[in-house]
């Protein structure tokens, strides 16, 4: 996904400390709260502090949704809050099956997909060695998405 600003970086945040986990443990609905995600995506140096705007306009962004396969199922906030744009606001999502993958190819046959897949496993590979692992790589780059 190419990174447009801190919307982009909040949808990345989102989908992939709550949903991507939710799917795995093979959940069917998931909350996400607009307080909590802000401390950690202001921990993660995602974005800077009380951008409640931006996050909860993507949380329920067509963008998000669509990429996530998800669908809004309610969206809960005290009736104080008119915006829908706070600290206490509250998603629910229900996880919609995500697309079916390609059709294996037969037993003992590589399709090309899965050779140039290797392939660039072994090119990655060798490229975080020379640039110091991954989770180093990783992370100063994290950082400098707020330079």
């Amino acid at each position: 996904m190419r990174d447009t600003g801190a919307t982009d970086r909040v949808r990345r945040f989102a989908a992939e400390h709550y949903i991507v986990p939710a799917r795995g443990r093979r959940e069917q609905i998931v909350k996400i709260h607009s307080g909590v995600s802000e401390k950690l995506m202001v921990e993660h140096g995602i974005i800077s502090p009380n951008r409640f705007p931006i996050i909860c306009d993507a949380l329920r962004s067509h963008k998000f949704l669509e990429d996530n396969h998800l669908n809004l199922l309610d969206v809960q906030a005290p009736p104080s809050v008119r915006s829908g744009r706070s600290s206490t606001v509250t998603f629910i999502y229900r996880l919609d099956p995500e697309p079916a993958l390609p059709h294996p190819t037969p037993a003992g046959q590589k399709s090309a997909l899965a050779g140039n897949f290797l392939n660039l496993r072994g090119l990655l590979k060798a490229t975080y060695k020379e640039l110091g692992g991954a989770e180093g790589f990783h992370t100063a780059e994290r950082e400098s998405w707020n330079r």
